[in-house]
């Protein structure tokens, strides 16, 4: 008798233990990615992480927990960072989460896609203080603004050397009173010229009738020139 009671005390054991396993098996990761920018706001430069948490198995009594391990050497130096734990605490699911990471250099759109899309560069991980629940692979990278131009490295850019103090007063002045074009300009053709100023390097598109520039460190947005700006560039060009 005493051995049917043991039996039916290690069966009920077994049963919970199988019972208290199987109600986070019923949570999964849902759609995750690395995006970057914003739709809705053009001048968001941030790299974004998120993720969305679905299904059934929360327990009240603990305490979920999202992080992005960054296993992409790339993406580590442009965060500077090896892995993003979000400060929230989760109590249920059906959620979209994540966390907004500001680049600390000069970065390339390219390298970004290839270290999450082809490289696997960064997983997702849901855990409690137990456990990691779920690991999975972030394989989407959405680019949520668009370079206005791809400089090629081979093409013929001459750079303008400023010396002359007259002339770094006007340049200077030019990238001062420049305006931000909100719209997406008809740029066909790499810029004729390059300057340097103030730490800066810029890009110089410029003709008769439009005078425009480009940080070099940032490829994303353009400036217009004032027409007198334009005017006496030109001049010193020519």
């Amino acid at each position: 008798m005493s051995g049917k009671y043991i039996i039916i005390t290690i069966f009920s054991v077994f049963c919970i233990l199988l019972s208290g396993c199987q109600k986070d098996e019923g949570l999964t990761i849902g759609t995750s990615s690395v995006e970057i920018g914003s739709p809705i706001d053009p001048d968001d430069r941030a790299l974004h992480f998120r993720v969305e948490i679905n299904g059934d198995g929360i327990e009240k009594d603990l305490e979920y927990k999202v992080r992005f391990k960054i296993i992409n050497s790339y993406l580590r130096e442009l965060i500077d960072s090896e892995e993003i734990e979000l400060d929230d605490v989760y109590h249920e699911t059906g959620l979209i989460t994540g966390s907004s990471v500001e680049l600390k250099k000069v970065f390339s759109v390219d390298e970004i896609r290839k270290s999450v899309e082809d490289n696997k560069g960064v997983i997702v991980e849901l855990y409690n203080e137990e456990k990691t629940i779920k690991r999975e692979v972030v394989a989407i990278f959405r680019e949520n603004i668009k370079q206005l131009v791809k400089i090629n490295p081979t093409a013929k850019i001459k750079t303008i050397e400023l010396n002359d103090p007259n002339e770094i007063a006007i340049y200077r002045i030019a990238v001062s009173n420049s305006t931000k074009i909100n719209y997406i300009p008809d740029i066909n053709t790499h810029p004729k010229y390059l300057f340097n100023l103030d730490n800066e390097s810029y890009y110089l598109w410029i003709t008769e009738d439009v005078g425009m520039i480009m940080n070099t460190e940032d490829t994303f947005t353009i400036y217009s020139l004032s027409d007198s700006s334009r005017k006496e560039i030109k001049e010193i060009i020519d």
